[in-house]
């Protein structure tokens, strides 16, 4: 087993996370509350290119912050599925935390109706009803294991009510906010905040704390 956070020191987190460690559950039509990472029929099981191999949190100077994934195979140009990669902050509607959260993660994401690669921050509005706010548009690109995205630290520091961010990164492969589906969650997850429990009820545990990462003095 991989240690989940590998480095963790000012202006720098990351964290490894193991091959194949997905959450696959398939939605069920005659139980809208379960967990579901898969639409209907879908076979259970993900190509690499949605396996987190790594997650990093960089403080690069000139008020800029890289936040990178990286995985087991590279991002194909136009993926057959709904697919977003994600910086969640603050492990919203996981592990709530007091005071405003102005910015709730970042997400570089591709919706096949749409057609092409956006990025953005997003604003989670309510856990329960799920509503989420599409924000301000981010930098991205693509490398050859991977996607990464770059932030002002100032905007980055709007996650967070006091002087480090909580987080965690995520792939999913359903949107979080589904119609008729409340209780959507990724495929992969990093460190792992969720995991599949074989013998519900819950239906998740919760093995793994979120990271964490503080700028540079």
């Amino acid at each position: 087993m991989t240690k989940p956070v590998a480095v963790n020191v000012p202006g720098n987190t990351v964290v490894q996370d193991n091959a194949g460690d997905f959450l696959l559950v398939n939605i069920d039509p005659g139980d809208t509350d379960k967990p579901c990472s898969l639409p209907i029929g879908v076979p259970l099981t993900s190509p690499p290119w949605t396996d987190i191999k790594t997650a990093k949190i960089t403080q690069l100077g000139n008020g800029d912050v890289e936040l990178t994934i990286s995985l087991y195979a590279r991002v194909p140009e136009a993926p057959s599925f709904f697919v977003s990669y994600i910086w969640q902050f603050e492990s919203r509607c996981l592990f709530p935390t007091p005071g405003k959260v102005y910015k709730d993660c970042v997400v570089v994401w591709w919706d096949p109706d749409v057609g092409h690669w956006q990025g953005n921050w997003r604003v989670i509005t309510s856990c329960d009803p799920r509503t989420i706010e599409p924000g301000d548009p981010v930098e991205f690109r693509f490398t050859k294991d991977g996607v990464r995205a770059r932030v002002k630290q100032d905007d980055l520091m709007l996650a967070t009510s006091g002087d480090k961010i909580i987080w965690h990164a995520a792939v999913r492969r359903l949107p979080f906010v589904f119609a008729g589906y409340p209780n959507t969650i990724p495929v992969d997850v990093a460190p792992d905040v969720l995991a599949l429990n074989s013998e519900p009820p819950p239906f998740m545990l919760h093995p793994e704390d979120p990271a964490t990462w503080v700028p540079r003095p």
